[in-house]
Order: C-alpha cells, then structure tokens, then sequence
C-alpha cells in the first residue's frame, strides 16, 4: 500500500512543473497524457493547461511574448493547491486502524495549512523538429498562506523539490531540454532542470530525463526513457535513477 501511494504521488507530481519549449499547440487542439497535464490551445497565443489530478489541483497558462533574434519566446504562469494532496497522505486509514503513521508519508502530527502557490517562467526556443529544437527556460515560484514544519517533509526525490516551496516559501527552476525528430515515426528529447531551494535543509536538486518517442500520428504517441536525479536532502545527498513512461492523445 506504502508503494503504490508513492508511485501515485510521483505521477501526480511528475505532472507539475513540466518543462516543454514555447512553442503553442495550435487553437482549438486538446492534448493529454497518462501522467501529463491537459492542454488546450486558445487562441490569440495561449495556452492553458490543467492538472487532471484533483489530489494537486493546478491551472497554468501560456503566452506568446515578442521573439528575441532568432529565439521564440513565451510566458507561463502556474497556480496550484496542494492542501488536499498533503492531507490525504496523512493517512486517514492509518488513524482508523489504530496507527496513525500507517501508509502515511506525513505524520498526522503536522498540521497542513490553506496553501496556494504561484509560479512564473520565461522560455525561449530556437530551432526546429527537423534540424533540432534547444529550449531553456527559467522560473521562481512563491507559497502563498501557512507554511509546512520542515519536519514533515517528505525526503523523497521528485516529490521533495517540488514541494519545497510549501517549507521554504521560494524555490527557483532553470533548465532545458533538445528535441529532435527524425524522417521516420521516431524522435528523441534530452532534458535538464535544477531546482533551487534557499533556506531549506536541502539546498538543490539535479535532474535529467532521456525520452524515445513513437508517434503513430498527430493523435497518439508513446514515450520511454529514464530519469536521473542528483540531489540534496535533509538527511544528507542521493542520486536515483527511474523509468520515465507516458502515453500521449492529441485531437
């Protein structure tokens, strides 16, 4: 039980803060993946996407803003409420068996405030699918509200830079990533982001990712590969190493 809510929390997670280029998907086009956001594309250069599990409920929009040289540019900003996926991972079954810190990967004992957090990003990204695409990106996010005890963290990585924010009140993002697609179905992407922690007991968090991609056409595509994280905690440094998946539609 323990292990399948950690890898539902990772998926639930993996969906926040995900990277992508600034380029738009076209007006009218909806996106979703297993564990990826839906996206809907609207007119006049943006984009809106929404976190389709109600446990971390989030909404981000994206912008078209002028372009730089040859470098297109975009905005993103990000809310997202975490307050009712922190308390279900207090257990309610653990306190109805009679121990409270059964299945729980937050002790009951801290309390978990109404908390909101915004999060803006600009990127920029020059190239094509054909002859490479290079995207970088960068971002600062705030909690707005309570703040989580830092001795209720969850030291568990992906899940622990993410919800930095909620301890430490700041966390900042910088990253990038390649894209590339071949003549054939097939296509590869290689990204990289570092999250920033300051004031927290764990200062950083390195990760990278490795995606073979296979789109059967515009409305299915299937993506496998890697995630390799290097990061700080409170208990001390650790790297992992984790499958990455996900099943994608578009119409």
């Amino acid at each position: 039980m323990r292990y399948s809510v950690i890898i539902l929390f990772f998926g639930i997670l993996s969906a926040q803060w995900t990277g992508g280029s600034a380029n738009l998907i076209e007006s009218g086009r909806k996106e979703i993946g297993l564990f990826s956001p839906i996206y809907v594309g609207l007119n006049n250069g943006k984009e809106l996407s929404i976190n389709k599990f109600l446990l971390m409920p989030s909404i981000a929009l994206k912008q078209e803003r002028s372009s730089i040289g040859q470098w297109q540019m975009a905005q993103k900003l990000q809310l997202e409420y975490p307050t009712i996926g922190l308390k279900w991972l207090q257990s309610p079954l653990g306190k109805e068996l009679g121990d409270p810190n059964m299945f729980a990967l937050i002790s009951p004992q801290f309390n978990v405030p109404q908390m909101i957090s915004a999060y803006g990003e600009l990127i920029g990204t020059r190239g094509t699918e054909k002859i490479g695409r290079v995207t970088i990106r960068g971002g600062i996010a705030f909690s707005l509200g309570g703040k989580m005890s830092e001795d209720g963290t969850i030291d568990l990585p992906i899940i622990y830079p993410r919800l930095s924010v909620y301890y430490n009140g700041v966390a900042i993002k910088v990253g990038g990533e390649y894209y590339r697609r071949s003549k054939t179905q097939w296509s590869y992407l290689i990204d990289y982001d570092m999250f920033v922690m300051p004031g927290g007991r764990g200062r950083y968090s390195f990760e990278h990712k490795g995606m073979v991609v296979w789109s059967k056409s515009e409305k299915f595509r299937i993506l496998s590969g890697y995630k390799l994280i290097a990061g700080e905690y409170p208990f001390g440094s650790q790297a992992h190493l984790l499958p990455a998946f996900d099943i994608q539609f578009g119409w």
